[in-house]
């Protein structure tokens, strides 16, 4: 959505009680972009040409990640000095101001506690609990560029298309993608803490996270659903795929989706004629671009190609 008064930018936002002044000369143009992957998630974008303060508090229960200003703006964030590549954290309800100074350009997650606890699992409980109770901002370009990116993809991806957030397995890995980015942030990864996996135990692990990777695509099994259900940390899990696999459990989930993407382009499930941007999407591939990367590195040819040397094959009888 489009604005042209700076005042309009918080009367309109569900995560969010704030006042927006614009503090520089000149006609003002920006724009505002919220979306909700889930009724406890929430993507906020906000743009503009001129300096802004703002100031308010996030919902009760829910906490927020962002990048408050884009790289190498600078501000003020909390009466703390501003640059480039930080990140911000906001505890449930608190009370917060950032000034953009010549221009604004924040994008933000906000969560609700409950969901975040729930996909952090036994992962630094104690530490994670501490952090969702007070603010802070760090300087972490390499971080913040990743969630910048991570969030404006989705953004993008589902103003272009926005039958993705119908599709369950497009919309759980959406969420999961925010929801590790956050605890990544909160908790950056340092060595093995815990003991390992006896090997029989990390073998029953990958076989049952292939199981329900390839139960139903309509009911999406991710990294976070294998904790939940086996009582093990991310890292733990981590381990046990790096070990055993030589790869991490993303990579092995993606990696099985993609066989069955495949195996659907070969053999259809639904209408011959799908849209291969919708098979994709119900075994979670929201990103197609990204998508199709990944297929051509996995096989080395793009899904595309699959289908047409798929159709040629039957056509002269080799399927």
């Amino acid at each position: 959505m489009r604005v042209a008064d700076a005042s309009e930018f918080g009367k309109r936002l569900m995560a969010w009680d704030a006042v927006y002044e614009q503090l520089a000369p000149g006609c003002f143009e920006g724009g505002v972009e919220e979306l909700w992957i889930d009724d406890g998630l929430e993507i906020l974008w906000e743009t503009g040409n001129r300096s802004v303060w703002t100031a308010g508090s996030n919902r009760a229960g829910m906490v927020s990640l962002g990048i408050p200003v884009a790289g190498g703006g600078s501000g003020m964030y909390c009466g703390v000095p501003l640059h480039g590549g930080a990140v911000s954290w906001l505890p449930g309800g608190g009370d917060f101001e950032i000034f953009s100074r010549e221009r604004m350009d924040i994008v933000s997650a906000t969560v609700s506690e409950t969901l975040l606890r729930g996909f952090a699992g036994t992962d630094s409980p104690r530490t994670t609990e501490a952090q969702l109770r007070r603010p802070f901002i760090r300087q972490q370009p390499g971080r913040a560029e990743m969630l910048r990116r991570a969030l404006l993809e989705i953004v993008a991806a589902v103003r272009g298309q926005p039958e993705l957030l119908e599709i369950p397995a497009s919309r759980a890995a959406m969420r999961d993608c925010v929801l590790s980015l956050m605890l990544d942030t909160l908790n950056p990864a340092s060595g093995r803490p815990t003991p390992d996996l006896r090997p029989s135990v990390k073998a029953w692990i990958v076989r049952k996270v292939r199981e329900g990777a390839l139960a139903s695509p309509s009911d999406p099994f991710h990294v976070a659903d294998v904790c939940r259900s086996l009582g093990v940390s991310r890292r733990s899990l981590q381990y046990a795929f790096e070990d055993l696999t030589g790869m991490g459990a993303v990579q092995f989930l993606r990696n099985v989706r993609l066989n069955a993407v495949r195996r659907e382009l070969h053999i259809p499930v639904g209408c011959p004629e799908e849209p291969i941007a919708a098979i994709a999407a119900r075994w979670g591939f929201w990103h197609m671009p990204r998508f199709a990367g990944y297929y051509r590195a996995l096989f080395g040819e793009l899904p595309s190609e699959t289908r047409r040397r798929q159709g040629l094959s039957t056509q002269h009888g080799l399927g």
